[in-house]
């Protein structure tokens, strides 16, 4: 029987790893394990603050951005007041506002085209939190400068903007916002990113924030002890160093995502130039939809079918080397 070698491309992973460096400090940090990890990453927040030009004091770092976007609600939105975010946005901001039975509002998509413009109309004076995913997972696309320094000084001051950068590092576009400066305009601007994606730590579960120091003050106040391990700070820091990784990594997504978008087309597929690494895909039917994920499946390649997020007959496909998205391409032809 031949065996099919199973290609993963449904989580967005960076499939060319992680930097050397970084797999170097966890081996360098693995016997000392058994101790417990610093409350305070004061290494990490240094190196981060280094980066960006900001005080430590703006920096919150947490296991996964996702636990930050949970501490977000859990601080920031109290009872009987509100979320707003996208439709056909990362799924874990209505999750969490679930979690913590708080009402999540989601604005409609233009084109599916995340406009800031569409969030106005859902802002009300319980709103406290709005979530925009930068570029849009799973969509792809991204918001400019201009658009989101226009939301900015529309909406009250006190509610927090929390833009979600998890994939910035493989935007090449020229009209990117850039957060760092107008959070120093707009205090209620919290940036999020994230090690899981360019820098290949998704399995440490390490992401970080850049917001006015109140705000971070107030987060840390209802942060858990110990919640990032010993390892992943480590790992952090080593891949913030090697800046010929994340070029690296970024040249090479964007040489690949370019050349399956193109031939995804060619093919006659609906879907739109992604900014990230995936690239999202949506079908007339169900059924159309199932009939390529099964193409796909039954060949080695799995992608991630958006049904599992609520969202009907969409695929979304991480891009991969240059070999999976060659076999990709071929699969599909020979199905077609």
């Amino acid at each position: 029987m031949t065996t099919v070698k199973i290609i993963k491309l449904s989580a967005n992973e960076n499939c060319y790893g992680c930097s050397p460096s970084a797999l170097k400090a966890v081996q360098d940090k693995h016997k000392d394990v058994h101790l417990y990890p610093e409350v305070n990453p004061l290494a990490l927040k240094e190196k981060l603050a280094e980066k960006f030009r900001v005080k430590t004091s703006n920096i919150v770092v947490g296991a996964g951005s996702v636990r930050i976007i949970d501490g977000l609600i859990q601080t920031f939105v109290g009872q009987g007041e509100e979320v707003l975010t996208f439709e056909k946005s990362f799924i874990a901001y209505g999750q969490f506002a679930g979690f913590h039975k708080r009402k999540c509002h989601f604005a409609p998509l233009t084109n599916l085209q995340c406009s800031p413009e569409n969030l106005l109309p859902f802002i009300n004076d319980k709103t406290r939190l709005i979530f925009i995913a930068n570029p849009n997972n799973p969509t792809g696309n991204i918001i400019s400068h201009i658009e989101l320094e226009k939301l900015l000084s529309k909406i009250s001051n006190k509610i927090i903007v929390a833009l979600d950068e998890a994939y910035a590092e493989y935007v090449t576009e020229a009209s990117f916002p850039n957060a760092v400066e107008l959070r120093k305009k707009y205090s209620n601007l919290v940036i999020l990113r994230s090690f899981s994606k360019i820098y290949g730590l998704a399995g440490l579960r390490i992401g970080y924030a850049i917001m006015h120091e109140e705000l971070a003050a107030k987060m840390a106040e209802g942060q858990i002890p110990f919640s990032l391990n010993y390892l992943s700070s480590s790992a952090a820091i080593a891949s913030l160093d090697d800046l010929d990784f994340v070029k690296g990594s970024a040249l090479a997504n964007t040489e690949q995502r370019d050349f399956l978008f193109n031939e995804l087309k060619k093919l006659g597929y609906n879907t739109i130039p992604s900014h990230a690494n995936f690239i999202y895909l949506w079908f007339e039917t169900d059924t159309a939809k199932t009939k390529t994920y099964n193409t796909l499946f039954v060949n080695g390649i799995i992608i991630c079918d958006m049904k599992v997020f609520g969202q009907e007959n969409a695929l979304r496909i991480t891009i991969g080397e240059k070999e999976s998205n060659q076999k990709i391409i071929s699969v599909l032809a020979k199905w077609l």
